[in-house]
């Protein structure tokens, strides 16, 4: 079983604020780790969340994500 993660810890880990994060699943953005909702609260598989991050990596400033 995936550990899972709250909104508060993937902000730790990504420096975006928690609002933020609350602020893309409400408008549905694409590019966000998916989640899940359990109940009211929100949780992230941490496989996605890697996933989501290795999907960032750049190798050029000019380079969009």
């Amino acid at each position: 079983m995936t550990k899972l993660i709250n909104t508060e810890e993937l902000s730790k880990i990504t420096g975006i604020a928690p609002i933020t994060w609350a602020k893309r699943r409400m408008r549905g953005e694409p590019h966000t780790p998916p989640y899940l909702k359990i109940g009211r609260s929100v949780k992230y598989r941490w496989d996605d969340v890697e996933k989501w991050l290795a999907s960032k990596s750049c190798s050029s400033t000019s380079q969009e994500v």
